[in-house]
């Protein structure tokens, strides 16, 4: 299955999405992407909030906001947002948060849009409307229990937490996780989060993106339920710098790991910015399975581990850069250790760069089939670089990576004096007697 030619056009080889753009009087920004060769729509909602605004006294205020907005009984009759779009044939719906947004779309009958459009019309704007103390305590709990199911009971979660404290100072806000802790979860009151939907959560912070089999009247329906929003401000989010980390080793023993790990981490560049494409290729190098220098060395060539991952993150306040090698056991850490020294100053040859851009560039070629891919696109340049469609701009920027190109972002980002590393060792059984 192939994206359809009206939807997405080429300019050379190179894919353009089709967008009509415009915002609404009250700062909504409204994205459309027309495709009519199926008869479904998918309606997303980008709020430019995350985990990056919260204060230092009230993490997971975000992540919490992800909970409270998938029902509002005022309105709703007491329905889960999910019920109703279960029930009205929804093929997929879901909600997430991270550091820089918080996302909720939903996919669609076409002839179920105007659902859509009331059910985020009705989360933008009526919030306050249906919002109470016991939803505010039942959703805490939530929070706090996915938080131990998922990041504090898991393999290597206790790592998760350990990177973010080891990368970023003490007031920086990268340095906790999206989850946030329990003691400013459970603290949050009926007040705080209704300043805190009041700052974040309105039409002039948020992107509205419909794509799909949309009708010739689709402006006048978005005006029909967005349209009568009062007028809004952006508000602002400061840049916050993150200093480069003090070298340092952290050694964490963990009761559900299984393997020894050995996790390594830099800063790296903000999303949509140079040395984006290198990086991230550079890791695609390292890691690939069967032909990645690191994973080669590592995990066929030694073998000392059973498993090598490399990745990226980028977002508005920065990025970073992760190497995670599970060792097999008995495997000595010091040699894994000399061979990722080896491989880090290194880099990754010509071949490595072909084979890394030329499969990621099919894999997003590819991903253009799906229709939630290509809203994930167009809210992701609308949130980077106010530009919905950088779809073409990003792979021209992946196609000139070169070995060059990455020994320089090597030397900028990457090296012993600018890493911090997570070494998480399983906890000795224990014995019964």
């Amino acid at each position: 299955m192939t994206a359809p030619l009206d939807a997405v056009r080429f300019d050379g080889d190179l894919p353009r999405l089709a967008v009509h753009r415009r915002v609404l009087p009250c700062g909504l920004e409204v994205i459309v992407h027309p495709d009519h060769t199926v008869p479904q729509i998918c309606a997303s909602v980008w709020y430019r909030v995350g985990s990056s605004d919260e204060g230092p006294d009230r993490t997971g205020f975000a992540h919490l906001f992800e909970h409270l907005f998938k029902a509002s009984p005022a309105r709703l009759g007491g329905f889960h947002h999910y019920d109703i779009l279960k029930r009205a044939g929804s093929s997929e719906a879901n909600a997430s948060t991270s550091a820089d947004r918080t996302a909720y779309h939903e996919v669609l009958p076409s002839h179920q849009l105007e659902l859509a459009l009331w059910l985020e019309s009705d989360r933008m704007g009526y919030f306050a409307d249906g919002f109470d103390v016991e939803r505010l305590i039942t959703q805490q709990s939530v929070v706090r229990a996915e938080r131990r199911q998922r990041y504090e009971n898991v393999p290597y979660g206790a790592e998760r937490f350990a990177v973010g404290l080891a990368l970023y100072p003490d007031t920086h806000p990268l340095r906790h996780l999206t989850i946030g802790r329990h003691d400013d979860i459970q603290a949050a009151t009926f007040d705080d989060v209704l300043a805190f939907y009041r700052t974040w959560y309105v039409p002039a912070n948020a992107t509205l993106v419909l794509a799909g089999d949309v009708p010739d009247d689709v402006d006048a329906l978005v005006d029909k339920y967005f349209g009568t929003f009062p007028r809004s401000q952006r508000p602002a989010r400061p840049l916050v710098v993150a200093p480069p980390p003090a070298p340092n080793r952290t050694e964490i023993v963990d009761p559900f790991a299984a393997l020894r790990r050995i996790h390594r981490a830099w800063l790296g560049p903000v999303a949509l910015t140079p040395d984006e494409a290198e990086l991230d290729i550079l890791t695609a190098g390292w890691s690939a399975v069967g032909t990645g220098s690191l994973w080669r060395r590592l995990v066929y060539d030694a073998p000392l581990a059973q498993r090598v991952s490399a990745w990226t993150m980028n977002g508005r306040l920065g990025g970073e850069l992760h190497v995670a090698v599970d060792l097999r056991t008995g495997a000595d850490p010091a040699a894994v250790r000399a061979i990722l020294d080896e491989e880090c100053a290194r880099g990754v040859d010509a071949l490595a760069i072909e084979r890394a851009v030329t499969r990621r560039e099919a894999s997003t070629i590819w991903g253009l089939s799906s229709l939630t891919r290509r809203v994930g696109l167009l809210q992701r340049g609308m949130l980077y670089a106010n530009e919905p469609d950088v779809l073409a701009s990003e792979l021209q920027t992946y196609r000139a990576v070169s070995v060059a190109g990455i020994t320089a972002a090597l030397g900028r980002w990457l090296g012993p004096a600018k890493m911090i590393e997570i070494e998480t060792v399983p906890a000795a059984p224990t014995v019964r007697s």
